[in-house]
């Protein structure tokens, strides 16, 4: 029988990818610099779904890193406020990529990613170190 069958089941650690944030920046750059606005729908469409994917994977690391941080720690309000606005966005209706507003809400994620790597980098989150001076 397996240790679960005798209710003694050991408490496994939760598993968390880190978060690649040189990447996660490069590709919000990839929204918010110029000419951004000569992306095919397909381009745009596939930078779109890349920016929710990335909140999505962000949004809780953000969070357990600033609930490591006392209860009225400003940099803690700040990620959490963050956080807030990014799943926003999240929630937001999908414009279609042939929309004239596509690349808005595409530049609106893009903006979430780079605040949220940024909090993360303040938070002192366990990747952190690995951008060096890119903060």
């Amino acid at each position: 029988m397996n240790a679960t069958a005798h209710g003694t089941a050991e408490q496994v650690p939760e598993q968390t990818i880190p978060l690649d944030l040189q990447t996660m920046r490069q590709t919000s750059l990839r929204a918010l610099e110029k000419g951004s606005d000569d992306l095919s729908r397909e381009d745009l469409d596939s930078l779109t779904q890349a920016l929710r994917g990335m909140l999505m994977l962000a949004i809780p690391e953000v969070t357990a890193a600033a609930d490591r941080h006392p209860k009225g720690d400003m940099p803690r309000i700040c990620a959490l406020v963050g956080v807030e606005e990014a799943s926003r966005h999240l929630r937001a209706r999908p414009v279609p990529a042939a929309s004239p507003w596509a690349l808005r809400q595409a530049q609106r994620l893009a903006r979430s990613v780079m605040a949220l790597t940024d909090h993360y980098v303040n938070l002192g989150g366990p990747d952190s170190a690995n951008l060096g001076g890119q903060a």
